[in-house]
């Protein structure tokens, strides 16, 4: 991508950010989405180099994105249909198009179509076919995401793909994985580790449960207490103003 395309150049609308909002996409897999527009005509064939994306994604980053993690948000864009991948040369340069956001979102069936123009019902808000949620598929057709929002949606998505790599897999859709995402990546790290060293899913039958359990009670630092830290840890936990004949 030219150090001096400028961001407003991109075919960039609301209705993109829509799509990502929808298909969970974070912040990373769309900032390559955008360079990959930005790279030749949408719906053509181009063949980038992701270690290119990675060089000037550092420069505003700081730093570039892991190379495990950018082939994840790689294969997003490519479950998500964003992506049609036509040969795959090496694990960073493919020869691939950019479909347009036109493709991504299929027209409505006739007989919808119809029953939409003779059925007064399906001009309300609430009918299954027009109702939506506020900010995703209104009228307006727009979203609004903070910088902030972005970045913990990038961390959420980070954490959920680290416990996949260990065959745990959470369900960002439910209620108890707000549980996983209270917690840094470092120390989810820590937990996965502790968790193949307790035997893994051989041992630990309820993974998910064990993992938050783990991460609330720091289990990794019980193999540290011996007998002398054991010691010292009464020491300090009793007052050191006890009566003398105590």
């Amino acid at each position: 991508m030219p150090e001096n395309s400028p961001t407003t150049s991109l075919p960039w609308t609301e209705a993109h950010e829509a799509f990502c909002y929808q298909h969970h996409i974070p912040p990373a897999a769309k900032t390559l989405w955008q360079w990959l527009m930005m790279q030749g005509q949408i719906a053509s064939e181009i063949e980038p180099d992701l270690s290119e994306f990675n060089a000037w994604v550092a420069k505003s980053r700081g730093k570039p994105y892991a190379h495990n993690y950018l082939k994840k948000i790689f294969e997003i864009l490519v479950s998500c249909r964003v992506l049609q991948v036509i040969k795959q040369y090496s694990w960073k340069i493919t020869k691939l198009l950019v479909r347009p956001l036109s493709w991504l979102n299929p027209p409505k069936k006739r007989r919808e179509k119809k029953l939409h123009n003779h059925n007064s019902s399906y001009d309300s808000p609430h009918s299954n076919d027009t109702y939506a949620e506020p900010g995703v598929n209104s009228s307006s057709n727009s979203i609004t995401l903070t910088t902030a929002e972005f970045e913990e949606l990038e961390r959420q998505h980070e954490l959920l793909t680290v416990c996949a790599e260990y065959q745990i897999y959470f369900d960002p859709n439910k209620r108890t994985t707000r549980y996983l995402f209270e917690f840094d990546i470092s120390d989810v790290r820590l937990a996965l580790a502790h968790f193949v060293k307790r035997g893994g899913h051989q041992k630990i039958p309820d993974s998910q449960a064990w993992l938050i359990s783990c991460l609330r009670e720091c289990y990794w630092t019980d193999n540290a207490l011996d007998s002398f830290g054991f010691i010292e840890l009464l020491k300090s936990w009793f007052p050191s103003n006890l009566p003398r004949d105590y």
